[in-house]
């Protein structure tokens, strides 16, 4: 049993507005004294690239192009901002880096390190994990 809560969420989608709840909710379970493990796999790992970011190439939807129009703090914002109030980490999925040929060096520097499945369960272990 960790000595406080932990979170975990699993961020799948590479919508933009599926990202922005996903590292909003992350952030604030940091902000609030919760220790916070962000995975990224599939196609959002692809999202926490540095070209993506610079070239603000996202994937929108209709709230996604509401998010850029309206200039608020994008994803990579809000999780910069959970790791300075609190304990929050983010980790690309190895198995997705391998497969599209990207290295740890291609990630935003939000991107702690690049793990595999089993090493995020043990990150895990005694958290409430989320999918998003």
């Amino acid at each position: 049993m960790p000595d406080r809560p932990k979170l975990s969420i699993v961020v799948l989608s590479p919508q933009l507005s599926k990202l922005h709840a996903a590292s909003l909710m992350a952030s604030v379970a940091a902000s609030a004294g919760m220790e916070v493990n962000v995975f990224a796999t599939m196609e959002a790992l692809g999202q926490f690239r540095r070209s993506v970011i610079e070239r603000r190439d996202f994937v929108l939807d209709d709230v996604g192009r509401e998010l850029v129009a309206k200039k608020v703090p994008l994803f990579y914002d809000l999780l910069r901002q959970g790791r300075e109030l609190g304990d929050l980490h983010v980790y690309g999925c190895a198995l997705a880096a391998d497969v599209m040929g990207w290295k740890p060096e291609d990630f935003t520097d939000l991107v702690e390190d690049v793990i595999g499945v089993t090493a995020f369960f043990g990150k895990s272990e005694g958290a409430q994990i989320l999918t998003i």
